[in-house]
């Protein structure tokens, strides 16, 4: 392992992206090398296992479809698959269930706030898009790459790269990005977002305030009254409904029975 630190540019702000204008315009790099954050290393070394546990669900029950985000992609082509485990620290109970092996992996991990299995159909792209906040680094750990770049690939500021099976592509989701599978078969991803070290301190702040923004989308996407309101009132929605999230977060747990972390999985069978 190398003995060099992520760090935090200097003069760089919390930010976290949401419409109407959707753009990030800090410091941090597109890429940085998986070998920065040792406390990654499960993932690694547990890729088979995670791969298999997907593909025994699949044999058992058909392709996995679905889309849990409220704020994904445009797609053209196929269908994107999203499925989450966890997001920004809200547990999605029914799906963790349904994957122990991959939830027992990802809780050796404490600075993980998000965790979601990927799958990108044949000759599909994701148009470019915005990750919700600077305050995480994303990581792709490759389970099935059924071609090399630049047949499937991502597309991160103006930097092209492609994934390897059982390695770890880490990457700042808020900047601009796009991908691609012009390949004649699925590709398999983990996705992880994780709160580097030296933000760790805000771990909960960013949760909260991440589930704040994706809250505010919803309505903002589905309301048209809200779009029209002012940008302060905007603001506002999103800071009262991190304050509801930063209630809600340590004590989710006992609330499971209310469906809060409900599946949206979809099999072939």
């Amino acid at each position: 392992m190398t003995n060099k630190q992520f760090t935090w540019p200097e003069g760089e702000e919390l930010v976290f992206v949401r419409p109407p204008k959707e753009e990030y315009s800090g410091h941090l790099d597109y890429y940085y090398d998986p070998e920065l954050f040792p406390e990654l290393a499960p993932l690694k070394e547990n890729w088979k296992g995670i791969r298999d546990e997907i593909l025994a669900f699949e044999k058992a029950h058909g392709h996995i479809s679905g889309m849990s985000s409220i704020s994904h992609a445009e797609t053209y082509g196929g269908e994107w698959t999203l499925i989450y485990l966890m997001s920004f620290s809200r547990i999605i109970h029914a799906n963790k269930k349904l994957f122990p092996f991959i939830s027992s992996v990802i809780d050796q991990i404490p600075s993980i706030v998000f965790a979601g299995i990927s799958i990108l159909p044949p000759h599909t792209e994701l148009a470019p898009h915005f990750g919700d906040t600077n305050g995480i680094v994303r990581t792709h750990l490759g389970l099935i790459i059924p071609a090399p770049y630049p047949t499937i690939a991502i597309r991160v500021g103006n930097e092209e790269r492609g994934w390897k099976d059982g390695e770890m592509l880490c990457f700042i989701n808020v900047q601009k990005h796009s991908v691609w599978n012009r390949s004649n078969e699925r590709r398999y991803l983990l996705m992880i977002d994780f709160v580097p070290q030296n933000l760790i301190h805000r771990k909960m702040e960013i949760s909260a305030k991440g589930l704040g923004s994706q809250s505010f989308i919803y309505f903002y996407k589905n309301v048209a009254l809200v779009r029209a309101l002012p940008t302060f009132v905007h603001s506002f929605m999103c800071w009262l409904f991190a304050i509801i999230w930063r209630i809600f977060l340590p004590f989710q747990r006992r609330f499971a029975f209310l469906g809060l972390g409900g599946s949206n999985i979809a099999t072939g069978k």
